[in-house]
């Protein structure tokens, strides 16, 4: 017998805290504005995501079906290539040679790093040039680290 996924009908945004074991629906990266969902949380059960116009998924997003806490959302670690300049002008060269392939770049907490999806070709084209400023590594890339979203963010809450 089919069992008809869940809809999830209110999304509470980065809650502060939640009691208890809270069953998990996991995401990429790259769907996070994506408008319909329908995945399966880690115990088993198909929910129906759905976001309004303009918005986009977080990673901690509690998802809720008439008032019962259904899942959080959690986005997945992927490979991301990361990037430690040695300085202005190698960032600068950096952002010069990646731009032109229309990759999303995201900042790495405080430190002056950062970090694209992982792509074979280009990881291999900006290892050779750049060395030791590259690694490889597991991370959650979250659009609030997204730099466009950062540069967004700033100009509104300047005008």
């Amino acid at each position: 017998m089919n069992k008809l996924p869940v809809p999830i009908d209110t999304i509470v945004s980065q809650p502060q805290s939640v009691a208890g074991q809270v069953d998990q629906v996991y995401i990429e990266w790259f769907e996070i504005n994506k408008r319909r969902l329908t995945r399966n949380t880690l115990s088993g059960n198909t929910i129906l995501m759905q976001l309004e116009h303009g918005r986009e998924w977080h990673h901690g997003d509690a998802l809720y079906h008439n008032g019962v806490l259904q899942a959080i959302v959690m986005v997945k670690p992927t490979l991301a290539i990361r990037f430690n300049p040695s300085g202005l002008i190698q960032l600068a060269d950096f952002s010069y040679f990646v731009g032109n392939r229309h990759l999303p770049i995201f900042k790495v907490d405080q430190s002056e790093s950062f970090r694209l999806p992982y792509d074979g070709r280009l990881y291999e084209q900006i290892a050779a040039k750049y060395g030791a400023s590259v690694q490889l590594e597991e991370a959650m890339l979250l659009s609030e680290d997204l730099i466009r979203q950062q540069l967004k963010n700033r100009r509104k809450n300047e005008n």
